[in-house]
């Protein structure tokens, strides 16, 4: 009798950022705080209410920060914040 295997899940849920890594450019981030800041400690410039950003590095850089940028009608804001504050989701597993 084979045994059944529990449903892989469509869409994984969210996960903070590690420092280990990697691929991470052009993936999709939420902020896990209402006021993101840098490496220093000083707020990134992202517009107020802003809760996604899109990642445009690989990888967590050596100062502990990753470069993002905003996504939507208005025009893009860059700006580098503590790995810590972000999650992603992993990619789905196609069974």
């Amino acid at each position: 009798m084979p045994v059944e295997q529990p449903a892989r899940p469509t869409s994984a849920a969210w996960r903070p950022v590690r420092a280990t890594d990697t691929g991470l450019n052009g993936r999709t981030a939420r902020l896990l705080t209402s006021e993101p800041t840098d490496d220093a400690g000083w707020p990134a410039d992202l517009p107020a209410g802003a809760t996604e950003v899109v990642i445009v590095e690989d990888a967590v850089s050596p100062t502990a920060t990753l470069k993002v940028r905003t996504d939507g009608d208005a025009a893009p804001t860059t700006a580098r914040i503590r790995f810590d504050q972000l999650a992603v989701r992993d990619e789905a597993v196609e069974g």
